[in-house]
């Protein structure tokens, strides 16, 4: 298929030519894609999002230290128009104090239960964790317990330290827009943004927001740990490539004399699975290391932190995976011969490179076929499952044996961009892992897409805001792969070759700006216009409206998860938050009559959005959304 495994072939003009037309349909699938998903985008956020009544404020000075003082300084820019702000108090003690106070309430429910079905009443130690100190009866003890630290949490609740933020919660979404985007004079610090969900929010890091400087400096340290960390990781990684050359270093090297005498069934075990068995172990390992490093950074969502993580947990893959892995098993194979013979390394690194495509399809086939289809079957959750769901003794425990883990995005965008990578690095130095790339997408499309609908729970809404990134590091992976490719085709003195290639990578970079540049841009300031947010304030009644503030405040909506447990009932799932859309219930108490024309309404919307200008749009929307609010409210 291809001539990449002989010197000056002429097969190697496949390979050239072949190049064009595969990026020229790289180049339009990730336009094209960006381009719907940029118009979905917007048409999604044009339907409103209860955060999008309310914005954070950090970095607020130490006088607008309570809501009514934070209240009145925006007060005058925005008249009439805060409905309720929440400043952000230090509850670290509390969260504790409430984790306690749900185990004591556990436990105290399992004692009831084991009093009520055996004869004799249950007992406990009051040591450390029930095994030492005196014994006593279980149920009077553990309510007695939870009742000290009930009356603890609500005697210390009002005391809860000032953190310099704060969420501010308007009566419209146009007011709010406004304000997330309102500019401070130098001497004020006050740092505004739009507010994510509450469940998205980073409590921990909100409370602990340092000025610019330090800011600047603990993202700089991070920024340096990662890339020594990257270097330090190399050195195991790379001793991991060398199991895949096992029975040759053998050979050649006397203290590892003792692998000849292993029997050849396990050499052959060794080499074919051991490196990649041995990188997936590491790189699993390296996940918590370098959550914890972002994680100091004073990084606020949820959604952030996952997206920083897939930045820089696929460089770690991409220099760990392919370069590390490239230069170790290629380099090591060889490195002998190159000793003896300096001049031959272009020859022997044009056959040595190509053949590392064996062990990339083992890692790809691992990837997709083992740990893939494992994320379906879930055997380890469902033997935990099962174990803990037989040893739950009340429904509390059964629940939380059932509940599925948190979805981690960056780390599943991460693999998969290695593996689009491999593919495209490879597909013309070993055309035969094109197959096996097409396996390994298909299987991980289904798997991720069952797991995201029917097992996990999203904790956050982006709006397809990942995608910029996607599309910027799937354009970068094209870039390399028309480099590897030259590089390999040089290794294979085809000068005329490379000369096919050369404007391919320069071509590459133009479209990675021009994406990043128009649509990219688009996607990442592409918050709520202010037009639209004003259709949707006109589109709800002020009584719905008003309900929904009421409800998020007196639900502490914009506060830490732990004040949002009944300390009555700890175990109580926490309250369900109100939502505001686009009104379905008074959509279908209309008539049949009144349907049609909002429909026919939304659809002129929708083409005007589409073919007019932004300005005449802006007039448009205003004139339909009064058409529709007077319409609604002549035939309610």
């Amino acid at each position: 298929v291809c001539g990449l495994y002989c010197q000056q072939s002429n097969r190697l003009w496949a390979t050239a030519f072949m190049m064009w037309p595969m990026s020229a349909l790289i180049y339009f699938g990730i336009w094209r894609t960006s381009r719907d998903l940029l118009e979905l985008r917007k048409k999604s956020m044009k339907k409103g999002d209860s955060s999008h009544y309310t914005i954070m404020v950090t970095k607020i000075p130490d006088e607008y230290n309570t809501a009514d003082k934070i209240q009145a300084f925006l007060e005058p820019s925005f008249p009439n128009q805060i409905a309720f702000v929440t400043p952000v108090l230090d509850r670290k003690e509390m969260t504790l104090k409430v984790k306690e106070l749900q185990k004591l309430s556990l436990a105290h429910l399992v004692a009831v239960h084991k009093a009520e079905t055996s004869p004799e009443p249950p007992t406990t130690k009051t040591g450390c964790c029930g095994c030492v100190g005196e014994t006593v009866e279980a149920v009077p003890y553990y309510k007695g317990k939870a009742d000290e630290l009930r009356g603890e949490i609500r005697e210390e609740y009002p005391d809860a330290e000032y953190k310099n933020a704060a969420f501010v919660s308007f009566k419209t979404v146009s007011s709010a827009v406004k304000a997330s985007s309102i500019q401070f004079r130098d001497d004020q610090t006050w740092e505004i943004t739009g507010a994510t969900q509450p469940s998205d929010v980073i409590w921990t890091a909100l409370t602990s927001v340092p000025d610019t400087a330090t800011q600047q400096g603990v993202r700089m340290g991070v920024s340096c740990a990662i890339v020594a960390l990257n270097i330090i990781w190399a050195i195991p990684m790379a001793a991991g490539g060398a199991l895949a050359n096992l029975e040759q270093l053998g050979d050649k090297y006397s203290w590892l004399s003792g692998v000849e005498s292993l029997p050849p069934t396990l050499i052959a075990i060794i080499e074919g699975f051991g490196p990649t068995i041995w990188r997936i172990i590491l790189m699993l390992l390296l996940k918590p290391i370098l959550y914890a490093l972002l994680g100091i950074t004073g990084i606020l969502e949820t959604s952030t932190l996952e997206s920083a993580f897939f930045n820089k947990y696929y460089m770690f893959l991409l220099v760990q995976i392919y370069f590390v892995t490239l230069v170790s098993s290629s380099l090591f194979a060889v490195i002998g011969d190159i000793i003896d013979d300096p001049i031959s390394i272009f020859s022997l690194l044009g056959e040595s490179v190509p053949a590392v495509a064996i062990e990339m399809i083992q890692y790809m086939l691992l990837q997709g076929l083992g740990l893939g289809v494992g994320k379906i079957v879930r055997l380890v959750g469902l033997i935990l499952t099962i174990f803990f769901s037989k040893m739950a003794v009340v429904e509390y425990q059964k629940e939380q044996a059932m509940k599925p883990p948190k979805y981690t995005y960056g780390s599943n965008l991460a693999t998969n961009m290695l593996m689009w990578t491999i593919t495209l690095c490879y597909m013309s130095i070993a055309p035969l892992i094109l197959p096996f790339g097409f396996i390994y997408f298909a299987l991980e499309y289904v798997v991720q897409k069952y797991q995201l609908v029917y097992v996990h729970v999203p904790d956050f809404e982006t709006y397809g805001l990942f995608w910029p990134d996607v599309a910027s590091t799937a354009m970068w992976a094209l870039f390399l792969s028309q480099l590897a490719t030259m590089a390999i085709v040089g290794l294979k003195f085809g000068a005329f070759q490379q000369i096919v290639l050369a404007p391919l990578p320069f071509i590459t970079y133009f479209v990675i700006t021009y994406i990043e540049e128009t649509i990219g841009t688009q996607m990442r300031k592409s918050m709520l216009p202010l037009s639209n947010a004003a259709n949707i304030d006109q589109s709800r009644p002020a009584p719905q409206v008003e309900n929904f503030l009421a409800s998020a405040q007196e639900l502490n909506m914009w506060t830490q998860p732990c004040v949002w447990v009944d300390l009555d009932d700890p175990l109580k799932p926490p309250p369900d938050f109100p939502e505001i859309t686009e009104s379905k219930e008074q959509k279908e108490d209309l008539s049949g009559e009144s349907k049609d024309r909002l429909v026919r309404s939304k659809k002129r919307d929708d083409m005007d959005d589409m073919e007019m200008q932004e300005q005449g749009d802006v007039q448009k929307g205003e004139k339909d959304v009064d058409v529709d609010v007077k319409d609604q409210n002549d035939d309610q």
